[in-house]
């Protein structure tokens, strides 16, 4: 599909996805896949041969911006990824994945023995969940959640809890080779910086409100000027995130781009977030006020996605190349 020549714009997907996260806050897990499904939003960027809409990754930016600023609880990101890259070897599980019927999601962190054994982490919602992928030395492996063991795992964010999966050796559904695992691990780079975009966006939002309407010694706190240049230099880092995003998001798909929008994203959403809780004060550390729930979040990302190791291999890249 020729997204240019459709016409078709990224922002007309971010209304319905507003609306669809906001829906689920009220659901459990199984109805919200049910939900996210209906409005289309978990085949955006999947094939049309086996029911996504056939966009390319830019088109998931709006909808993992709502996500995060929904603090969605729904592993969303590895649901789009799956629906985009199973598509080709394993189309009857890309079509449930879409359509809502099976649940699905990755663990990030470690990588199976060639015979199948072993344990991996870091897989969001992982209980329950009916295609579990994870990572081997050279691609990865699709497995049926009922043939591994799931464990809780320690996280910081417990509305999108992560868990170990341990494997016996059972046989895959299905490989994905190292070139597929790398054009997935390439996109969730992008929709990581943008789920992070979307919750500092909404965190730096709340920040402004509560100084503009909180009064101490018969002012509003905004009319301190400390107060001023502290938000003003996290909306500076906001709008740096979505620059490189909006780079990243450019066709043809730059790996580079992509590494540089989620590592900004990576060290300046837990600045903007932290930043945020101070401006609060004491208040922006309780369960009524959400921020601390999105930091949690910002973090558990950033570790999915390897910033430190990617930052210093970048570094380290940028040495050599100079």
């Amino acid at each position: 599909m020729d997204t240019l020549q459709d016409g078709f714009d990224p922002r007309e997907f971010a209304g319905s996805a507003q609306r669809a996260v906001a829906a689920c806050a009220a659901l459990d897990v199984s109805a919200r896949a049910a939900r996210l499904a209906e409005d289309g939003l978990l085949g955006v960027i999947a094939d049309e041969a086996v029911g996504g809409l056939g966009l390319d990754p830019r088109f998931a930016v709006p909808v993992l911006q709502a996500a995060g600023a929904g603090d969605l609880g729904f592993p969303l990101l590895e649901t789009m990824l799956l629906a985009r890259h199973l598509a080709i070897v394993a189309p009857d599980a890309a079509a449930e994945i879409i359509a809502g019927q099976a649940r699905a999601t990755i663990a990030w962190s470690g990588a199976a023995r060639p015979d199948m054994t072993g344990t991996v982490g870091r897989a969001p919602m992982a209980r329950n969940a009916d295609w579990i992928l994870v990572r081997l030395a050279d691609g990865a492996a699709l497995l049926p959640g009922h043939a591994v063991a799931v464990s809780d795992a320690p996280g910081l964010d417990e509305t999108l809890p992560e868990q170990r999966v341990a494997l016996s050796g059972m046989e895959p559904a299905t490989r994905l080779d190292a070139a597929c695992w790398a054009a997935l691990a390439e996109d969730a780079l992008l929709l990581r910086a943008a789920l992070i975009l979307g919750a500092a966006e909404t965190c730096l939002g709340l920040a402004v409100e509560h100084v503009t309407n909180r009064r101490q010694f018969g002012k509003p706190l905004v009319a301190n000027q400390a107060m001023r240049h502290l938000l003003a230099r996290q909306k500076l880092s906001l709008e740096g995130m979505r620059g490189c995003i909006a780079r990243a998001s450019a066709a043809p798909a730059n790996r580079l781009a992509r590494e540089a929008a989620f590592l900004a994203a990576a060290t300046h959403g837990p600045l903007i977030l932290e930043a945020c809780i101070q401006v609060h004060g004491g208040m922006g550390f309780t369960w009524d006020v959400p921020l601390h729930r999105h930091l949690r979040r910002i973090r558990a990302v950033e570790a999915q996605g390897g910033a430190v190791m990617l930052r210093d291999g970048l570094a380290a890249a940028l040495i050599d190349a100079n």
